[in-house]
C-alpha cells in the first residue's frame, strides 16, 4: 500500500488536485490511500468540490482522515448554535462560517434571519454526519500511530 500524505487543505481543492497530480496520485496503478492530516476547510472557496472528492474516496476506502482544529471549530460552532456561536467573531475570521455557507448553500441573510434552517442543513451535511465521524482524533494514540506508520512507509508531499 502506498500513502500520499498532506495537511491543511483548507478548502483549496484545485491546489490539492495539482499537488496530487504532480506526485502521480491520479496515475498510480498500485493500491494507495490519501492521508489528510486535518483542516479540510475554512479558507478556500471549493468546500463542496472537496467534500465530493473526500466522500468518493471514503466510499472506495482510499482515504485516512485525521481530525484537525478546524474540524473542532465546526463541531464547536454546531454545538453552540443556539447560544449564538454563529455570531462569534472567531467563527467568521477563521472561515468556519464561510464553509458553512458553501456546504449548506446558505447566504449571510439566511444566517441572520433563519439561523435554525442553516443549523439544520449543517447538522445534516455529510461533513458533520460522515466525514468528521470517520476521522481519527489527532489527540489519540491511535491517530499518532496511524500517522507515523503512514509517514514511515512512503514518500509524502
Amino acid at each position: 500500500m502506498r500513502y500520499y500524505v498532506t495537511a491543511d487543505v483548507h478548502g483549496y481543492f484545485d491546489e490539492l488536485k495539482k499537488a496530487l497530480a504532480e506526485q502521480g496520485y491520479f496515475t498510480d496503478t498500485a493500491p494507495h490511500k490519501l492521508v489528510i492530516c486535518g483542516d479540510l476547510y475554512d479558507r478556500g472557496k471549493q468546500a463542496s468540490a472537496l467534500q465530493a472528492f473526500i466522500l468518493d474516496l471514503m466510499e472506495k476506502e482510499e482515504i485516512i482522515l485525521i481530525r484537525g482544529n478546524h474540524e473542532d471549530l465546526a463541531l464547536d460552532l454546531l454545538q453552540g448554535w443556539y447560544d449564538g456561536s454563529y455570531l462569534k467573531y472567531h467563527h467568521h475570521s477563521n472561515g468556519t462560517i464561510d464553509t458553512v455557507c458553501q456546504l449548506t448553500g446558505a447566504t449571510p441573510d439566511n444566517l441572520r434571519y433563519r439561523p435554525e434552517v442553516v443549523e439544520k442543513r449543517l447538522a445534516d451535511n455529510p461533513y458533520i454526519q460522515e466525514i468528521i465521524p470517520s476521522m481519527k482524533d489527532y489527540r489519540s494514540e491511535n491517530a499518532r500511530r496511524c500517522f507515523s506508520v503512514s509517514l514511515g512507509r512512503q514518500s509524502y508531499m
